[in-house]
């Protein structure tokens, strides 16, 4: 007995027709959403303090990148949380949950007028982990870089610029309420330079 049954033509009469469709419905769906939310390439930024161009704000929270090294790291989800929480804090100006990831003497560094007053006008992404390596007493040192856009006069001042590009080594320290920030530990551990 004979059958007419052929698994690759019966392959052929659904699975073409189906990935045309899957082809076509995400065509459309990108259509819409460019259509709904705009190319991206709207107007350009409006003025800021004193004349100057206003910082490029980011449309969403950060999200941190890991290099493949930093990813394979045992606390990895644990600096991922961290360095999020941190640099959403700074965007999103919200001070409580800034000091909450860092050390206590961070946070007497930079009571809350004076970290409004020096992030009012950051705006920090393109965060992205290249190492993390052990430190002295149970620490850890990340190597990081990230992007800052600010009014020029918020920048430092050898690099009057709304963009920089960062390179740092942040120091996490265990304490109670688990690893924290400690930037003030390794001075010098910061390079940045215009975008």
């Amino acid at each position: 007995m004979s059958s007419s049954f052929d698994p690759g033509r019966s392959w052929l009469r659904w699975g073409v027709p189906v990935a045309v469709a899957v082809v076509l419905l995400a065509g459309a769906a990108g259509w819409a959403a460019r259509a709904v939310y705009g190319s991206g390439g709207g107007s350009a930024p409006a003025a800021g303090p004193a004349g100057q161009p206003a910082p490029t704000k980011r449309t969403g929270p950060v999200s941190v990148a890991f290099s493949a090294d930093a990813a394979a790291h045992p606390d990895q989800a644990t600096v991922r949380w961290l360095l999020e929480t941190h640099f959403n804090a700074i965007n999103f100006k919200q001070y409580e949950a800034w000091k909450a990831t860092v050390v206590p003497a961070r946070q007497q560094e930079k009571p809350k007028l004076r970290w409004e007053r020096e992030y009012a006008t950051t705006d920090d992404g393109d965060v992205r982990v290249h190492r993390i390596e052990p430190g002295p007493d149970e620490s850890l040192r990340v190597m990081l870089t990230f992007t800052s856009n600010q009014d020029p006069d918020d920048a430092p001042p050898d690099a009057r610029s709304d963009c920089l590009k960062w390179t740092v080594v942040y120091p996490l320290v265990p304490e109670s309420r688990g690893l924290r920030l400690d930037t003030a530990r390794l001075p010098g551990s910061a390079q940045y330079r215009p975008c």
